[in-house]
């Protein structure tokens, strides 16, 4: 009977993480539009509420998988998955500080999406960060880096350029990079930029991208040759902050072993 009421209070707690994961992604479509890393935990939430639902209404002492090896090995298999999630985010958050003030030659902003033609809130957190140390930084040219995506009406380089604008930045300051689609492509198109700029790949950059996104960033940015890559972490919105955690150690996983020159 105890074993019976205990599963039935994990199914109750499974059923409520469900359903404020499912919640959570409704709220944040609003404010940042979809992505893999918004939606992922609405589709574990649905997940989540249907094993629960099943368990508590139809089978309540039955065990979802009846076969012992499998339970097992699917344990076995969340465990080596949750040592992985904790090892990652572990890397990520402990990457996430900027560096120290530092002369480069390029800062280079890293597009985060656009709803329309107005900036998502994780971009608009990279923006005024760059704004502050291009005000400090008057001889530092930019580069704005970031093509145009699903949802969006201008590349994401033109309405950060734009912005740049409106806050008093001189357009001759400012490289334009609207191609890439992924922070490997921001690194080897700003790179050709830079060359025909002059610069070269031993040009010091400085990166700005939001705090979950650095470690990825510096990673990348040594793998398309850039030897002296520094970072200037802006923080991420609170609404969008577990979800971009979420989706950054997919990402991360996917860019180890995927991106490459």
């Amino acid at each position: 009977m105890s074993k019976v009421f205990s599963s039935r209070k994990l199914m109750v707690v499974l059923l409520m993480l469900g359903v404020a994961g499912i919640l959570d992604t409704l709220v944040l479509l609003f404010y940042a539009g979809p992505d893999f890393g918004i939606l992922f935990p609405g589709l574990i939430g649905i997940l989540l509420v249907f094993v629960s639902v099943a368990k508590l209404y139809f089978k309540t002492d039955a065990p979802l998988i009846k076969n012992a090896f499998l339970r097992r090995a699917l344990f076995i298999v969340i465990a080596l998955w949750s040592l992985s999630f904790i090892i990652v985010e572990g890397l990520i958050i402990s990457s996430g500080a900027s560096d120290e003030k530092q002369d480069v030659d390029y800062l280079m902003i890293l597009g985060a999406g656009l709803r329309g033609e107005e900036l998502t809130l994780a971009l608009q957190a990279r923006m005024y960060q760059g704004l502050e140390y291009l005000r400090e930084n008057p001889e530092v040219k930019v580069i704005v880096s970031g093509g145009k995506g699903i949802g969006e009406e201008i590349t994401e380089a033109e309405a950060m350029k734009r912005f740049l604008v409106e806050h008093g930045v001189e357009e001759d300051r400012i490289l334009e990079e609207g191609k890439s689609t992924s922070t490997m492509e921001n690194f080897s198109f700003s790179k050709e930029i830079i060359m025909k700029d002059g610069g070269s790949g031993e040009s010091r950059i400085m990166i700005v991208t939001n705090d979950f996104h650095m470690f990825r960033a510096r990673m990348l940015a040594k793998r398309n040759g850039f030897i002296a890559a520094y970072g200037l972490s802006a923080p991420t919105p609170l609404p969008v902050l577990p979800n971009c955690y979420i989706r950054e150690y997919f990402a991360l996983i996917k860019s180890f072993f995927m991106d490459r020159p």
